[in-house]
């Protein structure tokens, strides 16, 4: 089988896996809580996005990974990771809700953009371990964002409502 059709059915699988288990223990429990409470644990997953650094490193990936997919990647996700943190610090501020939606948007526009540009740069045959980040930890990644709209769109209703 052709390695970008058993990618594809990795990351399928672990979208799948992923929004399961989100739905069973994790997804109705957020809807009842503030905004505030139900995004600090994403928030903080979040912050582990620094491992996308690793996309930089000699011998978790291969030496040929091309710079142009694993700088924007690696450099991507480290912003992500520190606007994460940035959002937990603010998140009693009157800044919090607009931070958050930067946030959101910026890391997950950072995921697609890696995605897309993945087969144009042929990764695969270089990612090495750095294929388990990818996964196994982006499809999480992208679940909680779409998580973290919901919730903020729910709030926003809810304002409004008020």
């Amino acid at each position: 089988m052709e390695a970008t059709i058993l990618f594809a059915i990795s990351v399928i699988t672990s979208l799948i896996v992923w929004n399961k288990i989100g739905r069973e223990y994790f997804w109705h429990r957020l809807q009842e809580l503030e905004l505030k409470r139900a995004v600090q644990p994403i928030l903080i997953l979040h912050t582990f996005r620094f491992a996308g650094l690793s996309f930089l490193i000699p011998g978790v990936v291969h030496a040929g990974l091309n710079p142009a997919w694993a700088l924007p990647a690696a450099f991507g996700d480290f912003a992500a990771a520190i606007l994460a943190l940035i959002a937990l610090l603010m998140i009693n501020s009157a800044s919090f809700r607009p931070f958050l939606w930067v946030f959101n948007i910026l890391g997950l526009i950072d995921l697609i953009v890696a995605f897309i540009d993945g087969p144009r740069y042929n990764i695969l045959p270089f990612l090495g371990a750095g294929y388990y980040i990818i996964i196994l930890y982006v499809p999480l990644l992208l679940l909680t964002h779409l998580r973290v709209f919901k919730l903020l769109l729910k709030s926003k209703t809810l304002q409004l409502a008020k």
